[in-house]
Parts: C-alpha cells; structure tokens; sequence
C-alpha cells in the first residue's frame, strides 16, 4: 500500500526464503561486526552462569548442625541476678564426625530468603541498570554503554574468591547485574540497528539463542569444573579471564552503531532524526511542560499504552520463572524433597536439570523470533506463557508424588525451557513495534528493567512462600500469576501490522479517511488523518504550513503559542518529538 515504509515491524508480507535473503541484505555489510557482536554476547551469557552455579554450593544448610527441639528431661533453666527464668526453646543439634559439604559458608538455621539474596541483588541491580542503559546507549552509544560493562564486571571474581562472608559474595551479584544489563542490553540494540525493526524478531532471537545456549552449555561446564569443597576457585579464574578478553575486544574492535538507527528512522520518516532528550507533556489548557526522554519512554511503556503494560508483565514472570529456574529448583533438587519422598540429587543430574531449562531457552529462540516477525506478537506470547504453566504443574505433579522424580524433572525443566524460548524474544520484538528508532533503546531498557525485576520478585515470592508453606507452594504461586499473565495478553495486547489503517498516537486514535480534500504534494501519511469521535482534537504528522512549522492548519493559534508540533490535547506528547523537523509519523496502534 502507499506509505508501505512506514511498517513497523512484522515482515508478514514477506515468504520465509524471500524474509532470509532480506535479511541477509542487511547483515552482509556489517557481517564482521555482527560476529564480533555474537562473541561477546556468548561471553556475556557464559560469565552469568560461571558467577551464578557456584552459589548453591557457597552458602546452604549445614550437614553436620541443624535446629531441634531439646528433649523434656535435657531443658536447662537459667535464672539470673533479678530472678528472671530464661528457658530455651530449642537446641542446636551437631553430628560426631561430620564433615561439611562446603568449607565455605552454612546456616545452621537457612532461610531460602537468605540464600537467594544473591539474586535479589542481581535482578534489582540489572532491573535499574537496563532501564539507565537504555538511556545511556541513546545519549553516548552501544559501544561505549558495552565497555563501560565490562570494566563494572572486574570486581566480581575479587569478592567472590576473597569474602570474608556470605553477604559479601552476595553483594558481587550487584556488580553482575551492572554487568549483565549494559553489556547485553546494549548488543541488543545494536543487534535491531544492524538488521532495522523489521526484522527485530530475528535479530534479538539470534541474540538471545547465542547468549541463552552459551549459559546453557557453561552450566555443564560449570558443574565440570566445580569442586564442591572449595566452589570459589576454578569457576572464578574463568571468569576473570572472560572479563579481561572481553573489555579489549570492545575497545579494539567493536564499531558504534547509533548512526545506522539515525539513517533508519531518517529513511522512515523522510525526515533528519535527531537523538533528542527532551519531550512535551500538554495540558488540557493548553500550556505545556518539558519532560525527558527517559521519563516519557519510561512512562509511556510502564502505564499509558495498554499493550506495553501488560508486555511488561509478561517480561517480569519470564524472569520470576528464570530466578526458579536458578535458585528455588536447583536447591530443590539438591537438598531433597521436604517430606522425604525422594532423596536428594547429585551435582551431575542437578547440572543436567537446569541444563534442560537453559538449552531449550537458547536454541529455540531465533526459531521463535523469527516466527513472531511472520505471524504477530500476541499468541506467540501467550503459548509461551501457557506451556510455562504447565511446565510448573509438571514441578508440582512430580515433586508431590513421585518417589524417583529425575525423569519427570527433566521433562518439565524443558517444558520451561521451550515456553520461555517462544516468547522471550518476541516480547521484546513486541516493544520494537511500539517505538520508533531515536528512542527505541529507552524503550527497550523499560520493558527489560520490568522483566529483569523479576529475578528479584521472584526470589523474594517463591523464597518466602517456600519458608512459610513449602516449596510445592510457592511452584504453584508462580503457575498462577503466569496464567494470569497469559489471559492479559490475550484480553490487553494489540498488535501493530503492516496492513494496518489505525495507529495509537499515545492513546488518541486517528484514523486514515479520503485524501481528495489534500494537496497532492503532501506525503502518504501526512494526509488522511482525522480524530476519532470520541478522542480530544490530535492531529499527528499534519500537513506542513509555510517555513516548515509543522503543525496543523486548523490549530495555527494555538500551535504558534506553543511552538513546534501540535501535541495532543490533555494527552501526553511521545517520545517520537525526538524525531525533529515535525515529528516521524504516528507508529503506534490503536484498539477501536
């Protein structure tokens, strides 16, 4: 159709071999870069995994000591000066001849809540810091945004293998989580800059594939490598190397690409797009405030477009269920069922548990990218959410009744695994489409401080619910709220499509009609834009007036008081007045 350049996103005019040979256009002349940016993300996936699989093993329930109530004839009154009676409520009960499992650190009286506070730290950490990378990869760049992570990573070794107690292992994780979200949010970005939106399912699902197969397979090295009497050595070393190899490829090698997102939303809009930090907030009366980019994108993505929220919140329980995945399951399978039903695992089996969770989220995830660019968003979500909650209906089932459950755990690990695969690469495909290229980092970094949030929120719900009523619970908290997030999707998110007439201008809609009352010299979009019936006056992309203004021609008034665009009445004006010379056109859907 005419304006056919103003596509957001989803390629599903195109055939699958006619798809990967656009595609390949667009890779081949950076194709150096794209490998240069594919090793680092398989270092930053592998230096994850290094840091995180010792853990368990650093911290956990003493084998030797443990909590019991004293026996009647054992209880021993103390009486001081004043005639106060102090009596013990409990013992702590300590084995003859009984060697630790780990010379490290162990809790006589373990909280869940404790030993995961390792996650906590990093999901916080990587939550706030996706969310500053964003901003950061718009303002200074992906390359530098890349560097600057690496050089945040060279403490983290240091203060795992010389602490001096289990917070100070615990608090490396907030260095990670720095870590983890310039690095790998940023070669995120600059993998969609590489290949451009249209194909932004495929370029975060390659991403995501490598980075998620690496920490896939460095789980199994990982368990290689570990001696369980002294976790704090090998894995560590290989992790310092990683970090030292990483920070000079970054500054050698890798290449900025912020002027391929210039040159693409330049080419979409007809327009010289500007990184710009500034937007506009109007007031029903018509005055105006100044607001920054990073809080309107922030905004806009958290609360005032629908499809977004609940995008984040899918975003959040993908990562509730990765922080099961890696703290919860694991010291699950390792300690042994609560009631005695089945004995606990050994490292081989509890490496290979996780291992099936990590490679299926890894290899799967180009696979589904690329199908949520041929056939939309919104269900490829929500079948990734469904099969995650019945993977965790598999944990419960297993774990509740069978006294020899490894055959069963494999099978939901990977049940987790494949559901996680399908929908983490189009979610975020899925906030491509809602944002144009000047801000779509900030945007990004949004939605991925919501999903990395959830490392922490799901450490802190499963551990808690786990202390206060058993692990088999707190699995069937996260099976709800998953299935809750799945029927938003479904009820809440609408998708952008080529073919698609109606556009969501920051909750004003705006419909194209007849263009036979507008000049012929005007561009496609610029005509046939009129509001809704039920909206306040937002005209968006209007036709330009003499020296270029840019605002509509049925508002002279009140646009020249303000100056530049026309924003909408008593709405809140988008990141898109980042795109300069008017404004790129309105990119956002709307649900009639």
């Amino acid at each position: 159709r005419e304006g056919a350049s103003l596509e957001m996103a989803l390629g599903q005019g195109l055939g699958f071999g006619e798809s990967l040979r656009s595609l390949w256009v667009l890779v081949k002349p950076n194709l150096s870069q794209l490998i240069i940016v594919l090793f680092i993300v398989l270092s930053v996936g592998s230096s994850a995994k290094f840091h995180l699989f010792p853990m368990p093993w650093i911290a956990g329930q003493s084998k030797c000591r443990s909590m019991a109530l004293p026996p009647t004839s054992a209880m021993n009154n103390f009486v001081d000066s004043n005639g106060v009676t102090y009596s013990p409520v409990s013992y702590v009960r300590e084995l003859p001849d009984c060697t630790e499992k780990a010379t490290v650190y162990w809790f006589v009286d373990e909280k869940f809540t404790i030993t995961t506070a390792n996650l906590v730290f990093f999901g916080i950490s990587k939550a706030v810091c996706n969310f500053i990378t964003g901003v950061v990869a718009d303002t200074i760049g992906r390359k530098q945004a890349i560097l600057i992570g690496w050089i945040f990573a060279i403490p983290m070794p240091f203060m795992v293998i010389y602490a001096s107690g289990w917070w100070s292992v615990a608090t490396s994780n907030l260095f990670l989580g720095i870590q983890q979200s310039l690095v790998w949010s940023s070669t995120i970005f600059l993998m969609i800059d590489l290949v451009g939106q249209k194909h932004s399912g495929a370029a975060v699902g390659v991403n995501e594939t490598f980075g998620y197969t690496a920490q896939a397979i460095t789980t199994v090295i990982s368990g290689a490598i570990l001696d369980p009497l002294e976790p704090r050595t090998s894995n560590y070393w290989v992790l310092l190397g990683i970090i030292i190899v990483n920070i000079l490829v970054a500054a050698v090698l890798l290449k900025e690409s912020r002027p391929l997102a210039k040159k693409e939303e330049d080419d979409t809009t007809g327009k010289d797009a500007q990184f710009l930090f500034n937007t506009r907030l109007t007031w029903p009366s018509g005055r105006w405030s100044e607001a920054s980019v990073a809080k309107s994108a922030f905004v806009y993505t958290s609360f005032v477009n629908p499809s977004l929220t609940v995008i984040c919140f899918a975003g959040l329980m993908i990562n509730f269920l990765s922080g099961f995945a890696f703290s919860l399951l694991i010291k699950w399978t390792k300690d042994g069922s609560e009631t005695g039903l089945w004995d606990a695992l050994d490292t081989a089996t509890v490496a290979n548990i996780s291992l099936c969770y990590g490679i299926f989220k890894g290899v799967l995830q180009f696979i589904c990218g690329f199908l949520g660019d041929r056939f939309g968003r919104k269900w490829v979500i929500v079948t990734g959410l469904t099969t995650c909650f019945f993977a965790l209906i598999i944990f419960i089932g297993v774990g509740s009744t069978q006294a020899k459950p490894t055959a069963g755990f494999f099978a939901a690990s990977s049940f987790l695994g494949i559901g996680t695969a399908i929908m983490y690469s189009t979610a975020l495909a899925a906030v491509c489409d809602h944002a144009d290229p000047t801000w779509r980092s900030s945007a990004l970094g949004t939605y991925r401080f919501w999903r990395d949030m959830g490392y922490a929120v799901g450490a802190l719900v499963t551990g808690a619910v786990a202390d206060w009523i058993g692990i088999l619970w707190a699995v069937g908290v996260a099976a709800m709220l998953t299935a809750l997030s799945a029927l938003l999707i479904a009820v809440f998110y609408e998708e952008v499509l080529p073919t698609d007439d109606i556009y969501h201008l920051n909750g004003i809609a705006v419909k194209e009609i007849s263009s036979s009352s507008q000049g012929t010299d005007t561009p496609p979009k610029q005509r046939g834009l009129e509001q809704s019936a039920f909206a306040q006056p937002a005209p968006a992309y209007p036709p330009q007036m003499p020296g270029g203004g840019g605002f509509p021609q049925q508002y002279p008034q009140q646009e020249a008081q303000r100056g530049g665009q026309m924003a909408p009445m008593g709405g809140f004006a988008p990141p898109y007045m980042m795109g300069g010379g008017g404004g790129p056109p309105p990119p956002f859907p709307f649900q009639d």
